[in-house]
């Protein structure tokens, strides 16, 4: 209670009095120090996420990586089974060198391949024209496929090549001859150049980068481009560092080749022996949240300044009319002062869910005057899809010493929607058992969402022609033979190739080429429009589709339907027979069953089948893959 005028206070009084401003003093610290521990969590979030990004982009990048390589790997298996079974004499070189250029057509990152003998002597390249004579002897795959027999296709270091002089990774295969021993290697040779065009693709920032290693940390290539540093160790071998064992992670690392301290991610390959470490430069990766950060710390340092002189003021203002009651008061409505102005949108729902509190933020946030919220369900805020996870992350605060946590979507009164980031504590019940409700902090996190969305895309579209990519066609490949699976039903896949390209691309230019590439896209994108049914690029000029929920005849049908949707484009191209570009289209359709084969490679791989088969019967024509059982028993019978 007041004392009257003139009164002298009573000792709790006095004692309260002399621990006002102390306890105001601590508060303002307190302030500080919250603000300071804030801020650094969000330097740590943005750390987080930039991890995140850089993880997303690496594990991208890697899997494109390998995709190469593996291509690369298959060409190298065809060209050692044809040396194998045909060697190296004057008449089989010409169908050897054919097959080696038209791998080259289909791979623009290969620069070329090379046959050296078991002395390691340039046999054959397909260089147009080549010095025999050139040695690889010296180099440790040739000597590792001369001791080992049982090696794959190994991926060495980068090196300068003994033929043009250009940087290269080697891609290497052992050959043996027909009595088992070693009979040289097929070399694949793979341009940095090509990779680090490849990885130029990305904005990274001024000082970002991307790197391919060796899972043993040597440097194959990188962007920006430090030829002085390819071959050379991105770092050092140090015990219990999960960067330097090449453990795959994201990481706060100074680069050993610029000294750049970045944020980063390491991502290492399922197949090869490959890994992929992408960074921004930390003080760019921070910038944004420097800026926040060093205007929000003053703004609180300011407030809290102010709460100190306040609050002294406040302190003579008790002792002057005696009222401890007038100063906790003036406390109170302080602290309310700075929730009003705080960034983010603070409410406290009743236990029921119903919003008692909003703070002004909500109109910024929202679109809605925080009085207009009071008394509604958070609930009735949120897009029906995204309440169970709100429902889950109140079920979750509503546990002692935790705290929930959801990021749904929220329409605004102007039809626009927003992602918001929300945590959620339950409100301590008062000593008599009364409960609360809970506290909700909300924050606008929609620009985020819509960058991880946006790399998401990038990651599974191809570049030129907007069509999902090879790693996306993988993807749906496998998912829609487990869905086939598990349904018994059908699903079919078109393998299609334009017709004599390389001659259009002789003929009338890169670009011309591209702008047919991308005519053809569109007329396969709009001959398959089913929701399940997914269009894809996958290499040069072939395109693929997954039909799932299709037998052979409705594929054979849809496959008509584009190649005269092509042919319907009318591109003219001189150098086929028809005067226009076409495409050759092969088809193949099954009916998997769980635990039991074909599988999703065999698949793909009588759709291939059938492409060659139209390709050799004239082109411009689908062909259709005999059933995949008959494949099988031809495939027994020929061992």
């Amino acid at each position: 209670m007041p004392h009257p005028t003139g009164a002298a206070p009573s000792r709790p009084a006095s004692r309260r009095f002399r621990l006002a401003f102390p306890a105001i003093l601590s508060l303002s610290l307190l302030l500080v120090v919250a603000e300071a521990w804030n801020e650094w969590s969000g330097r740590e979030r943005q750390i987080e996420e930039t991890g995140i990004a850089a993880s997303n982009l690496a594990r991208s990048l890697v899997q494109e990586a390998e995709s190469d390589f593996a291509m690369a790997d298959a060409a190298l298996l065809g060209i050692v089974e044809q040396v194998e079974a045909e060697g190296t004499a004057a008449g089989t070189l010409a169908p050897l060198l054919r097959l080696m250029r038209r791998q080259l057509d289909i791979q623009p990152k290969l620069r070329n391949f090379s046959i050296y003998g078991p002395d390691g002597t340039l046999a054959l390249s397909s260089f147009p024209s080549f010095a025999t004579g050139a040695s690889i002897a010296d180099r440790d795959y040739f000597a590792r496929h001369r001791e080992e027999a049982g090696e794959g296709m190994l991926v060495g270091t980068a090196v300068r090549s003994r033929l043009d002089g250009e940087w290269i990774v080697t891609l290497s295969r052992r050959i043996g001859d027909g009595a088992g021993r070693f009979g040289g290697v097929a070399v694949a040779a793979m341009e940095i150049e090509a990779l680090s065009r490849g990885f130029a693709r990305f904005d990274l920032g001024r000082h970002g980068s991307v790197a391919l290693l060796r899972s043993d940390g040597r440097l194959l290539a990188r962007n920006p481009v430090d030829e002085a540093a390819l071959d050379a160790p991105m770092f050092r071998r140090l015990p219990g560092d999960p960067l330097s064992e090449g453990r795959p992670g994201r990481f706060h690392y100074a680069s050993p080749i610029d000294g750049i301290e970045r944020l980063g991610a390491y991502e290492t390959g399922e197949r090869y022996p490959i890994g992929v470490i992408v960074g921004r430069g930390a003080v760019e990766a921070l910038a944004a949240w420097t800026v926040r950060a060093a205007l929000r710390a003053g703004v609180v340092l300011l407030l809290a300044g102010l709460l100190v002189l306040m609050g002294h003021r406040l302190v003579r203002q008790i002792r002057r009319r005696r009222e401890a009651e007038g100063g906790l008061a003036a406390s109170e409505a302080h602290f309310r002062l700075l929730a009003e102005h705080a960034s983010d949108m603070v409410s406290r729902l009743g236990p029921d869910g119903l919003i008692r509190y909003a703070s002004p933020a909500a109109a910024r946030l929202i679109g809605l005057p925080p009085r207009g919220l009071i008394g509604r369900p958070m609930e009735a805020l949120v897009l029906p899809e995204d309440r169970p996870a709100l429902h889950e992350a109140l079920a979750v605060a509503g546990e002692p010493g935790r705290q929930g946590e959801v990021t749904c979507r929220v329409s605004r009164p102007d039809g626009s929607v927003v992602w918001l980031e929300t945590t959620l504590r339950r409100l301590e019940p008062s000593p008599s058992g009364e409960v609360h409700g809970y506290v909700a902090v909300s924050r606008d996190v929609t620009e985020r969402r819509s960058m991880e969305s946006r790399l998401a895309e990038l990651a599974s579209t191809d570049g030129l022609t907007g069509l999902a990519n090879r790693r996306r066609f993988d993807e749906v490949l496998n998912r829609e033979w487990r869905r086939a699976a598990r349904e018994e039903s059908c699903l079919a896949v078109l393998l299609l190739d334009v017709d004599h390209f390389k001659a259009f691309n002789d003929l009338y230019g890169h670009l011309s080429g591209d702008d047919a590439l991308r005519e053809v896209a569109r007329a396969i994108g709009e001959t398959i429009r089913r929701p399940g049914d997914l269009a894809a690029r996958y290499g040069g000029e072939e395109f693929a589709a997954v039909l799932p929920r299709t037998d052979a005849a409705g594929a054979r049908e849809v496959a008509e339907r584009i190649r005269g949707a092509i042919a319907a484009l009318g591109i003219g191209h001189e150098g086929n027979a028809a005067g226009h570009i076409t495409a050759s289209i092969g088809v193949a359709a099954v009916q998997p069953h769980a635990f039991s084969a074909p599988d999703a490679p065999m698949l793909l791989g009588a759709a291939d089948s059938a492409l060659y088969e139209a390709k050799r019967s004239g082109r411009d024509r689908v062909f259709q893959a005999p059933p995949i059982t008959v494949i099988q028993a031809r495939r027994v019978a020929a061992r």
